[in-house]
């Protein structure tokens, strides 16, 4: 990992965790406008949890890229 700044890593893993955070938040209210009965409220989250979780992965393979040891 000598061509990735340690602190790069560390900012990822923070943007990491608040993603993974903000997600939840967003599936608890989900879960409230569904037992609401608020269908069309409920599913208009359905595309942004869709990007925030490619958004997700896509972050998880930038991090596993900077900290895998390489051949």
């Amino acid at each position: 990992m000598s061509d990735v700044n340690e602190e790069w890593v560390e900012k990822l893993g923070a943007i990491q965790e608040q993603l993974s955070s903000l997600y939840a938040e967003i599936e608890s209210l989900r879960g409230e406008l569904k037992t609401a009965g608020r269908k069309a409220d409920f599913q208009a989250f359905n595309e942004p949890l869709e990007r925030m979780a490619r958004y997700g992965r896509l972050f998880s393979d930038i991090h596993l890229s900077w900290t895998e040891p390489r051949d």
